[in-house]
């Protein structure tokens, strides 16, 4: 007991704690993953964008070369030249910024469950020029852990390197019989072959690094049980916080509701602004029960549960509007409607061969 008092944080953060993390941009994240997403993104748009990219400048260097002739920088205009270059040059560059950029966008939503744009953490704070605390911060568990996933790192970079290379000494020591297009084609396949063994290799350990980063931010949001009671008792006096509780709780009860529509006897209908779905059972009460009620939009998916479910929809606009006003749903219909809800029961008893009180004939 002393050490709960104490604030020892052995308790799971709280929805309530996450979420105002979420607010100021405290959420667990491996610049790992996006790194090397990005850098896997840039590589395969390389690859695949390159014979479109070389076709342009291509065609640019042609369309320069024949108008060469007719130039004269004494009196020609360079605009149009300055102009069609940089267009082609925006032409060919901005689908790989494209592609870079959805891939860096991607690796952030999957990481943060969704766009978290922060102002506070983008603004400038002296508190982030203090050498000191930045200095001590370099001996912290997670300096020591960055260091060691560095190191392992280059390690695997190393190995893969070494075991694709020598995959390929059969090709490389025949190289000084090759012509330079073979030549280049063999370098450009083992390079290629390279990278993308790397880069998926990194991108496992960047996964890992992610899972690490979530558990040490889980570990670190943990609360004391002290802090749960404080927290409790702040939300309660939280007027958005009890607005939102009441909302859950007004989802719950028509969820509640509208699943027992199927259970009803009759549902007396206005017949479009009014539903209300009523049960007899002499061993639940001893009067008709409500047990939904709607209006519109709410009274359309009543009748809609209703005819689904086979249950009877009788229309009655005098009762029906009398009893929404007049009775809560889990309440049974006061004395005044008896003599007019026995007439429609009778009238549904016939039609499904039952007697009153729930029992079949």
């Amino acid at each position: 007991m002393a050490n709960d008092e104490g604030g020892e944080k052995t308790e799971e953060a709280t929805a309530f704690k996450l979420g105002k993390a979420r607010e100021k941009n405290q959420i667990p994240k491996s610049q790992e993953i996006t790194s090397t997403v990005v850098l896997l993104a840039a590589i395969s748009a390389l690859l695949l964008l390159a014979p479109y990219a070389w076709e342009r400048l291509v065609g640019l260097f042609r369309h320069f070369i024949w108008r060469m002739t007719e130039f004269d920088p004494t009196t020609a205009d360079l605009w149009p030249w300055f102009h069609l270059a940089f267009r082609e040059l925006l032409i060919i560059v901005i689908p790989f910024a494209l592609i870079i950029t959805i891939a860096s966008v991607a690796a952030n939503i999957f990481q943060s469950g969704g766009f978290n744009v922060n102002s506070e953490a983008i603004s400038f704070k002296l508190d982030k020029l203090n050498f000191i605390k930045g200095f001590g911060r370099f001996f912290k568990l997670k300096s020591l852990i960055d260091t060691i996933k560095n190191t392992l790192k280059i390690a695997v970079i190393g190995y893969v390197s070494y075991l694709v290379i020598k995959g390929h000494l059969d090709e490389f020591a025949v190289m000084s019989e090759m012509e330079a297009v073979e030549i280049a084609l063999v370098t450009l396949r083992v390079v290629v072959e390279l990278f993308y063994k790397v880069l998926l290799l990194i991108l496992v350990i960047s996964f890992m690094d992610y899972a690490y980063q979530k558990w040490q931010f889980m570990r670190d949001m943990r609360m004391s049980k002290q802090e749960i009671k404080d927290e409790y008792k702040q939300m309660e006096g939280d007027p958005k916080i009890k607005a939102r509780i009441r909302q859950i709780q007004m989802e719950n009860s028509k969820k509640r509701m509208l699943g027992d529509v199927p259970k009803s006897d009759v549902v007396i209908t206005n017949p479009t602004h009014y539903a209300i779905a009523l049960v007899y059972n002499s061993s639940l009460a001893q009067a008709p029960l409500v047990l939904a009620k709607g209006q519109d939009l709410l009274a359309q998916r009543i009748k809609d549960i209703a005819r689904e479910s086979k249950v009877p929809i009788v229309e009655n606009k005098a009762l029906a509007q009398a009893l929404y006003k007049a009775v809560e749903v889990g309440q049974v219909i006061p004395l005044e409607f008896y003599k007019a809800v026995a007439e429609v029961l009778s009238y549904v008893y016939r039609l499904k061969g039952k007697v009153p009180g729930g029992r079949r004939k």
